[in-house]
């Protein structure tokens, strides 16, 4: 018969097969939780929007040229589908006219102005078509977002960004799996939910408002804001 282990080891054996136990437990969740995810992959990626689905990527611009060529840059280096016509729409607002400016400070903001319509003409876009937008007024900023879309069906969907923001290369891919899981699922499908935001959401904790109620299976919420930095 085995001697019994010494007192002041008793502590350290228990440490160590509680340790492991939650150990097993976390890899256990883990795993579980990673076949759901990767289920819930699955699910949307066999999911199909349709032979009418139309993507449009509408790029707002001015006069701030490294920026857009930045934007466009990163809009061309996406991930997109094979097989997926993604267009492109770019709106370039004309500079302001004043009588007070002279020729030297108009024939400055001409010269801009037309260093960007010439590199967004010469912009090679191979994802679909490509059509340019120049006022011969100026609209503002607020007028290019009220103007920039008139949908045509209810399969046409637009991502309107501004020209000083620059997409990450799987913007498209989370778009659209967005669209196919609350737009095409009909199991999902909510008429509240009126678009996306890529912009990171703010909460600001308080005593008053609505309360958030979650569960513990899911692992992405709705959440309603207003955001103007790479909006579906």
């Amino acid at each position: 018969m085995a001697p019994a282990p010494p007192k002041q080891l008793l502590p350290l054996l228990l440490f160590i097969l509680v340790s492991f136990t939650c150990i097993w437990l976390f890899s256990l969740t883990a795993s579980n939780r990673s076949a759901r995810i990767q289920t819930q992959q699955l699910q949307i990626a066999t999911q199909t929007p349709g032979p009418n689905f139309t993507f449009i990527v509408k790029l707002l611009t001015f006069n701030r040229l490294s920026s857009l060529s930045r934007c466009l840059n990163s809009l061309s280096k996406a991930n997109y589908d094979a097989g997926d016509a993604v267009h492109l729409h770019v709106y370039i607002d004309h500079f302001p006219l004043d009588s007070r400016n002279d020729s030297a400070e108009l024939d400055g903001k001409l010269s801009v102005s037309r260093q960007i319509v010439d590199f967004v003409d010469g912009f090679d876009w191979k994802f679909g078509e490509k059509l340019v937008h120049y006022r011969t007024t100026n609209a503002g900023l607020q007028a290019q977002w009220l103007e920039a879309w008139w949908p045509s069906s209810d399969h046409e969907f637009a991502f309107v960004v501004e020209d000083d923001l620059e997409v990450s290369p799987l913007y498209y891919r989370f778009l659209k799996a967005v669209i196919l899981n609350y737009y095409y699922n009909a199991s999902n499908f909510s008429p509240s939910i009126y678009g996306a935001s890529l912009q990171r959401p703010r909460f600001v904790p308080g005593k008053h408002g609505n309360k958030m109620q979650l569960d513990g299976e899911n692992q992405i919420f709705l959440y309603e804001l207003v955001g103007t930095w790479g909006q579906l």
